[in-house]
């Protein structure tokens, strides 16, 4: 003859367990869900060993160069308004990088012949604050310098 306290730890322990799975799954689609009409469009391209910044709307790329001896950057940067909405498409050129900004919780897989979509909004915070990118896959000889900088405009 069955339990009933048995039963009932039971049926509790498969409820929360369908709770926790019906709530990650809402959580996932939300997660996953672009924006329908995000403030800027940014195609961010890996190579070895620096980032490539494309702003579609008005046709212009920039290739940043990091210098690890004074922690700079020189040739371009990713530029984005404060409290704008961004999404970015990620590919890579090469090999497979992972672009990351730890300080915003950004972090999408660069894979060469595959476009990744992301989207997030970059905070409220003073003109000239920068936010440290980084490939956070190896990717080769120099992939300690392939860093570049968020610079809210």
């Amino acid at each position: 003859m069955v339990n009933r306290l048995e039963l009932t730890w039971t049926l509790i322990t498969v409820a929360l367990i369908t709770g926790v799975a019906a709530y990650s799954t809402i959580l996932l689609y939300h997660i996953d869900a672009l924006p329908a009409h995000p403030d800027e469009y940014v195609d961010v391209i890996g190579h070895q060993w620096f980032w490539e910044f494309c702003y579609p709307v008005n046709g212009t790329c920039f290739n940043t160069t990091y210098d690890a001896a004074t922690n700079t950057q020189s040739g371009g940067a990713f530029w984005a308004a404060p409290g704008s909405t961004v999404q970015i498409n990620v590919t890579a050129a090469d090999v497979v990088h992972s672009f990351n900004i730890p300080g915003l919780g950004v972090r999408i897989d660069a894979i060469p012949g595959r476009v990744n979509t992301f989207a997030f909004t970059v905070p409220n915070v003073a003109a000239g604050t920068q936010y440290l990118i980084q490939c956070t896959e190896f990717c080769g000889t120099y992939h300690g310098t392939m860093r570049a900088f968020l610079v809210v405009t």
